[in-house]
C-alpha cells in the first residue's frame, strides 16, 4: 500500500509543472502554432500533410510514443473517453484527436496501428482520430512548432493543445485532466 501511495505521489509531483489553468480568459487564447508545411505518416503508412490535417475543424493535439510505459497509457486512456463524449455533443463531435509520436525511430506506422487496436482508438480522419509519425526531421519539425524540446522520449510532456485554426484560438492543458475538464475546454474554445 505505502508503494501505491509512493508512486501516485510521484505521478502528481512530476506532472504538477505541466497543469495549467481549466480555460483561457475570453481575449487569452494562444495564436496557432507556427505549423511547417511538412507531412507525417499515419497509422496506415499514408502521408497526411500538418498543416492541412489542422485547418479546418477544432483539433486537440497531444505527444506520445508507442514504447511508453508511464504517462501515455493513462493520457491516451483519458483523451479516448473525452473523444467519446464529444460524438454525443453536435458542438464538438468535429472535433479530432491529433496524436504526434516523439519517437521518430522507434514508431512507424505498425506501431501506431498496434497501439490503436490496444486502447481501441477510433483511428482515421473520418473516425475522428489521427496517430502520426515520420522521418527525424520533419517529426522535429512539428514538435517543435507545439514547443515540444527535443530530448529523449521519455521527456516529453504530457501536454494537450487544443486549438480552432479558422478562429485562430488555442489554448494549452494537462494531458492528466479528467475528461470532463478536457471538454470543457473545448466547449470554450469554441463558444
Amino acid at each position: 500500500m505505502r508503494r501505491r501511495s509512493f508512486s501516485s505521489a510521484c505521478l502528481c509531483v512530476a506532472t504538477a509543472p505541466l497543469v495549467w489553468p481549466v480555460a483561457a480568459a475570453a481575449g487569452n487564447w494562444l495564436p496557432p502554432p507556427a505549423l511547417p508545411d511538412v507531412a507525417l505518416l499515419d497509422h496506415t503508412g499514408q502521408s497526411l500533410r500538418v498543416r492541412d490535417l489542422l485547418r479546418d475543424r477544432p483539433v486537440v493535439v497531444n505527444f506520445f510514443f508507442t514504447g511508453c510505459a508511464t504517462v501515455c497509457p493513462p493520457q491516451t486512456a483519458l483523451l479516448r473517453q473525452a473523444a467519446a463524449a464529444w460524438r454525443e455533443r453536435p458542438a464538438l463531435n468535429r472535433a479530432l484527436v491529433v496524436s504526434i509520436s516523439v519517437d521518430a525511430l522507434g514508431d512507424g506506422p505498425l506501431q501506431l496501428r498496434a497501439y490503436g487496436e490496444r486502447f481501441q482508438l477510433p483511428l482515421g480522419v473520418q473516425q475522428g482520430w489521427v496517430l502520426l509519425s515520420g522521418a527525424v526531421g520533419p517529426l522535429k519539425q512539428v514538435l517543435a512548432a507545439f514547443e515540444v524540446p527535443p530530448g529523449r522520449p521519455d521527456d516529453h510532456p504530457a501536454l494537450l493543445w487544443l486549438g480552432d485554426n479558422s478562429r485562430g484560438r488555442w489554448t494549452r492543458a494537462s494531458a492528466l485532466n479528467p475528461p470532463a475538464t478536457t471538454t470543457r475546454l473545448l466547449e470554450e474554445l469554441l463558444s
